[in-house]
């Protein structure tokens, strides 16, 4: 069968590589995640308050970690903050919000039309 291409599948969305430069807009919708992650956190900080020992902590954090890691790619930070979540304490700070907010992003580029 000449003449054929093969194609690799397409993902549906893209997922970036580690090391990939961070576009504004995945920024913003990881930041949203992890907003919504620590929002829940406080108004329901009862359930949270145990860190690591607590299921709800537990299934919350890997919810947020693997959605934010899927949105931006890998980045140490994420994995500093996943510790930081599961000490009791100091998972009631903002913290996926904190570590979203210090990844450098980059505005995404003008695409030069053809000549």
């Amino acid at each position: 069968m000449t003449g054929e291409t093969t194609s690799k599948p397409r993902a549906l969305v893209p997922v970036p590589r580690a090391g990939a430069t961070l576009t504004r807009k995945r920024k913003l919708v990881a930041l949203a995640v992890a907003g919504t992650s620590d929002v829940v956190q406080m108004i329901f900080s009862a359930a949270f308050i145990e860190g690591a020992g607590s299921p709800f902590e537990l299934a919350l954090d890997a919810v947020t970690a693997a959605a934010i890691l899927f949105i931006v790619g890998f980045h140490w930070r994420l994995a500093i903050a996943l510790i930081a979540e599961l000490v009791p304490g100091v998972d009631l700070f903002p913290t996926w919000t904190a570590v979203v907010l210090s990844l450098p992003s980059h505005p995404i580029e003008p695409t030069k039309p053809a000549t």
